[in-house]
């Protein structure tokens, strides 16, 4: 699994998410101005992300095809009907085992509280710098999910029966993740990464 363009789409999402989140710093204290540009900026973000994590899973799909012995061409003909917009979407609607939450019902969540801590905080910089570290955490995660199970996805197009764990042997890695490095998953019971921001990889076993 290569996380080059997940790593690469978070930066970009952070840069743009920063600006957008300080213009939420000038809002006049209107409740009703207040509530209608915050979903904005949620809703801009996440339709942003939405298109960001497509790119990520197409790339992740269309190289795990090809290291599991498919060709280019193979590998993008099967991309056409596998990785789409629907796919994205039902990935995030999906309640997720690590984020204990369905991405969009969060973001509503997020938008709510967002526009509730602006008017409600005397200091609306803080509340505006806290929203956006958790919507920073949010999207990041999303990112990495795109890569790991379009990965599986593109391994059981190519027939890949079984993964092996990789973990990171860093001083960074987990006890979870030392402890599952090099055992052998079926595709169909591999575990949910132990944590956020998790640089696991599965390889095929042949």
């Amino acid at each position: 699994m290569n996380y080059e363009l997940a790593d690469k789409a978070i930066r970009d999402m952070n840069r743009r998410n920063l600006r957008t989140f300080d213009r939420l710093k000038t809002l006049k204290f209107d409740e009703l101005n207040v509530l209608r540009s915050v979903k904005k900026v949620y809703d801009d973000s996440a339709r942003l992300a939405k298109r960001r994590y497509l790119e990520i899973a197409e790339d992740a799909f269309l190289k795990a095809m090809m290291l599991a012995g498919a060709t280019r061409k193979e590998a993008e003909e099967e991309l056409e009907d596998s990785i789409t917009e629907d796919w994205v979407l039902d990935m995030l609607e999906d309640f997720d085992a690590l984020t204990l939450y369905r991405f969009d019902t969060e973001t509503e969540r997020k938008a709510e509280r967002t526009a509730e801590s602006i008017l409600a905080s005397v200091n609306k910089d803080e509340a505006v710098d806290h929203a956006l570290r958790l919507w920073t955490h949010q999207v990041s995660q999303y990112a990495d999910n795109s890569v790991i199970y379009a990965t599986i996805d593109g391994y059981k197009a190519a027939g890949v029966k079984k993964v092996r764990w990789k973990a990171e042997r860093d001083e960074k890695v987990c006890k979870t993740c030392h402890d599952r490095d090099g055992k052998v998953y079926s595709i169909n019971r591999i575990p949910p990464i132990p944590h956020y921001h998790c640089r696991c990889r599965l390889e095929k076993v042949d």
